[in-house]
Order: structure tokens, then C-alpha cells, then sequence
């Protein structure tokens, strides 16, 4: 989710916001606006009231604390209620840009999205589900692999190679990459060794220089993409 988003919900509704907003899709700013909107009409209990928000492959699914069974009633169902639309507003609701959509392939886009944007997504899923073992089992949105196309077949081939070193060294579990990110400027890799023995400092300073050269290489093409394409002097 955009930061001024994040910061818009953080201080309208400072007393319901919890991290998990952050990795939200954009386009569901303003369901989640319409929710804690009506979390402000249900009633004296949400002084004590948090929400974490969970993306599900079905639709967008809120758990609000204290549970519902120590609410009055009335609130409860208001509660359930306010669940309920939010859920099915998420599988309506395109995560680009919030007008109507309908769900493919655990994304919800609108016309004007589909098509193009489901292939990337499908292309990423198939990068994540591939190197999944590179990955904390936990990391939000610290693992983004929608890069721009240009530098898609770099991040892709780089996390390959470490794959690969990583199998045949037999050290599945110690070597996390616990970011991958581009910020519209540059792409930022992080990596964590864990539990890896001494024998294999070479390994190490293998994947490390594999990932300093992606980053190296990711400026160069992000250069020449803002001049003008791979041509550029």
C-alpha cells in the first residue's frame, strides 16, 4: 500500500491500525475506510478494540481483539456485519485502482487491469513458489518480486542461482533473503546467513557477490530505462 495511504488510515483511525495494513493492495483503501468507519459506530467497547487485517486466496478477512464472544450482542453483529462487507467488497473491488472487479487467480482486477497485470502476477507467483526455500516463512511486504519488466529476467535468474548453490550445498533453512525491493530508483537486496558453518565461507561470499552484482546491474539497466531504453549511452 502507498505510504500516504498507510499514513491516512494510520491517523483517521489511529486506534485500529495494525502493521498488516501495510502490504494491502492500493485499491482497497477505501473498503477498509468504509470498515472502520462502521467499527466507529458500533459502540463504547472500541477504545479496546485492535484489528488485523489477513489477505486470503478468497477475499480480504479482518480479525478484530477482544474477540467478538466478550462484545454486548448489538455489537457483535454490527462487528460480523462490518466482516462481512469487507469480505465481499474485496472480492468485487480491483486491487489496483478500487473500481469493480472480479477475482482471477487469488487477484481481484478490473477490466482496465486484466489480462496484462494477471500474467505478472502469475509470472511472480511462480518465481515465489520456486524459490520459496530463499524466503522467511514471515516477511510481509520485505519480499516484493513485482520489479519492472526489465529487470524481472535479473532478479529471477540471480534468485535461481542461489537456489541452485543453496540445493546442492544441501543448506535449505540458512540462507534467507529477507528483502527484495524496488523503490522506484533502485533495488534494494537483503541477506540473512543462519546456522551456517564455517565450511561454507565460500558459499557465502558466493551469494553474496551474486547479489551485490544484481544490485550493481539493476542500476545500470534502471539507468538506461530512464533514458530511454537498453540503448542509451
Amino acid at each position: 500500500m502507498k505510504l500516504e495511504d498507510i499514513q491516512h488510515l494510520r491517523t483517521t483511525y489511529k486506534r485500529y491500525f495494525h502493521p498488516s495494513l501495510d502490504s494491502l493492495p492500493d485499491g482497497w483503501v477505501a473498503i477498509i475506510d468504509d470498515f472502520f468507519l462502521a467499527l466507529e459506530g458500533i459502540g463504547d467497547l472500541n477504545e479496546a478494540v485492535s484489528v488485523r487485517f489477513e489477505r486470503t486466496l478468497t477475499g480480504l478477512k479482518a480479525f478484530a481483539f477482544p474477540e467478538v464472544s466478550r462484545w454486548h450482542p448489538e455489537q457483535s453483529n454490527a462487528l460480523r456485519a462490518a466482516q462481512r462487507q469487507l469480505y465481499k467488497m474485496s472480492q468485487q473491488t480491483c486491487e489496483v485502482c478500487g473500481n469493480p472487479g472480479a477475482a482471477e487467480d487469488g487477484h481481484v482486477w478490473c477490466i482496465g487491469h486484466a489480462g496484462e497485470l494477471a500474467d505478472k502476477a502469475r509470472r511472480e507467483a511462480a518465481l515465489y513458489d520456486e524459490c520459496r526455500v530463499l524466503f522467511p516463512s514471515i516477511h510481509g511486504k520485505a519480499i516484493d518480486l513485482s520489479v519492472p519488466d526489465y529487470l524481472f529476467d535479473l532478479v529471477a535468474t540471480t534468485l535461481r542461482s542461489i537456489l541452485k548453490l543453496v540445493e546442492s550445498e544441501d543448506i535449505d533453512g540458512k540462507v534467507l533473503i529477507t528483502r527484495i525491493e524496488f523503490d522506484g530508483d533502485a533495488l534494494s537486496v537483503r541477506v540473512r546467513y543462519q546456522n551456517l558453518e564455517a565450511v561454507f565461507m565460500r558459499t557465502q561470499m558466493a551469494i553474496n557477490e551474486m547479489l551485490t552484482d544484481l544490485e550493481v546491474l539493476s542500476d545500470e539497466l534502471t539507468r538506461k530505462h530512464n533514458l530511454g531504453g537498453s540503448d542509451a549511452p
